[in-house]
């Protein structure tokens, strides 16, 4: 029996979501220069010519992840800052989320990092990158800064707490990838939220 109109537009959001999980580690790890649509169709285990039935290049698959990744942490630093609560337990809750994200799933900031430090990434994933970088960490520094005002965190400037937090988070993603750190302990909440106790 065929298959109807939904149940095709449903069988192909699936494998492009699953095309864009399996690539956003394999850019990750070996950078949008290195990596390539073969790397991708085979990771997602899909045939080579399925993957540009979703995307006509690798620097689009690799568009779509930097912005999903921001957008994610946007949303999530918004969450947070609409919880009830001080600025403190709303610190606590983002930190939570982000650090159980990375222990999952590594890939995330890693994705950003690569396209930070990539020089190939084309010009306007460049700008969309910047453009939501900096309003994620604008959000950040206004959450710190909430909570100094509190007099819940530490009277260092927002803007270096927040660079410092996001340090964190990138060197804990790369340690969750590195195979002879699996056994090092992995930081709890409380941990990290001394970078902002007074």
């Amino acid at each position: 029996m065929p298959r109807t109109e939904e149940q095709n537009q449903r069988l192909k959001e699936e494998r492009r979501r699953a095309l864009l999980e399996a690539a956003r580690r394999v850019f990750a790890r070996k950078g949008l220069a290195a990596s390539k649509m073969t790397d991708l169709a085979a990771a997602a285990g899909i045939s080579y010519g399925l993957v540009y039935h979703y995307f006509p290049d690798k620097e689009s698959v690799f568009a779509a992840l930097v912005e999903e990744a921001v957008q994610q942490g946007i949303q999530l630093v918004a969450e947070a800052r609409q919880r009830s609560g001080s600025p403190w337990e709303q610190l606590q809750w983002l930190c939570t989320r982000v650090l159980d994200g990375v222990q999952r799933e590594p890939s995330f900031p890693l994705i950003l990092v690569q396209a930070h430090a990539s020089e190939s990434v084309p010009g306007p994933v460049g700008q969309a990158l910047e453009r939501y970088s900096s309003q994620f960490f604008q959000q950040i520094v206004t959450l710190i800064e909430a909570g100094q005002e509190a007099g819940q965190v530490v009277r260092t400037p927002a803007a270096e707490l927040a660079w410092m937090w996001l340090a964190t988070i990138q060197g804990l993603a790369l340690m969750r990838i590195l195979p002879h750190m699996n056994h090092v302990p992995y930081p709890e909440t409380n941990t990290l939220m001394r970078l902002f106790a007074p």
